[in-house]
Parts: C-alpha cells; structure tokens; sequence
C-alpha cells in the first residue's frame, strides 16, 4: 500500500478522492473492513461504533476517504433514530468527488428480517443509492471451501433480492488475509470500474 511517503493531509481540497461508505447491521466488520483498507488502525476497534467517522488514506496512488457508519440492528438493539441520523451524516461526509457505499454483509446466515432491515435503512439515502452501492462480504473463511455463488445460491431470495439491488456488484473481503495488499488494491479496482 502506499501509505508511507504521503503528507499528513485529512482535507478533501485540491485533491480527487474516493468515497468508500461502509454501511450494515451491527457486528458484521465495518470498523475492522475500514482498517484494513486504510492500511492501519484508524478506527477504533473493540467498541460499538456510534458516530460517523471519516478516516483518509491513499492506496495505489488514490486518495481515498473512509467512512465508517454505526450499525443498524435486526432486533431493535440500538437507537434506530440515531443510526438514522448517522447514516445521513455519512451522506454528507462523503458527497464530495466520487464515492461508493459499500453494504457490508458478513458470510453468514441472512434472513428475510435482515433484507427488511437493509432495505429500510438503505433507502434513508434516498432512492439512487443502489447505484452507487456493492455488497462487500466479510467473513470469508467461512466459506468453508464454498465459493461465493454457491453460498449467494444457498441464502435465498432475501440476499439475492439485496445483490439484484446493487445490479449484483459484490466482492469478497477477508480481514485475516496477509495479503492485504493484493485484496485490497482488487476491490479499489472493482470500485473505479463501478464510478
């Protein structure tokens, strides 16, 4: 990553950058997903996270801002009202240049309630938001040998209803890979392509 070598600069002026916009339930790895696109511990990691946060970093010569968004509950866990507010923070935060939200799903069972959930929360920013979304699966080592398609397959309607909504634009993030690099610079890649 090209981290090192670049000024300690948190501003957007005079610079083209990328808006990559993590959104999703709760506990399913926004904050740790945003770290290890930016290359270190910017987020902090072990606490719910409870407010928007913006994080700048530059990967393969790209300028890139992360937003880091609290999550939303299935279950009514949390301040439905307050992760509301947030998400349109992150809508102001990040609608400067060019930018993506990216749906962060983890590998695991994903129920109609959760589409629910998704649709719901995701339409706060407003209808056009599916074009500038991809779902980003986390958890990859739980697939166990499967491959993304097979599990796509397995989940049923609700996950493939969600992937139709983002014209099924999805990649596959593993934060335990040492390869950062090379996962990384393939989901900026997927992302240009998509703006």
């Amino acid at each position: 990553m090209e981290l090192k070598g670049k000024p300690a600069y948190n501003g957007d002026q005079g610079v083209s950058v990328l808006a990559l916009v993590l959104l999703g339930r709760r506990n399913v790895g926004k904050t740790m997903t945003g770290n290890t696109i930016l290359g270190s511990r910017q987020f902090e990691t072990g606490v719910k996270t409870k407010q928007t946060v913006k994080k700048y970093g530059w990967v393969d010569g790209l300028r890139l801002a992360v937003v880091d968004t609290p999550g939303w509950s299935v279950f009514g866990l949390v301040n439905a009202e307050q992760v509301r507010h947030e998400l349109r923070r992150s809508d102001m935060l990040s609608s400067f240049g060019r930018r993506t939200f990216l749906l962060v799903i983890p590998v695991d069972e994903f129920s109609s309630r959760e589409g629910q959930a998704v649709e719901e929360y995701m339409s706060i920013l407003g209808s056009n938001v599916w074009k500038h979304t991809m779902v980003l699966f986390t958890y990859a080592d739980e697939l166990r040998g499967r491959n993304i398609e097979e599990y796509i397959k397995e989940s049923g309607k609700p996950l493939q209803k969600v992937l139709e909504m983002c014209h099924n634009r999805y990649y596959v993030f593993s934060n335990k890979l040492s390869d950062r690099y090379y996962q990384v610079s393939q989901l900026i890649q997927t992302v240009k392509k998509m703006c």
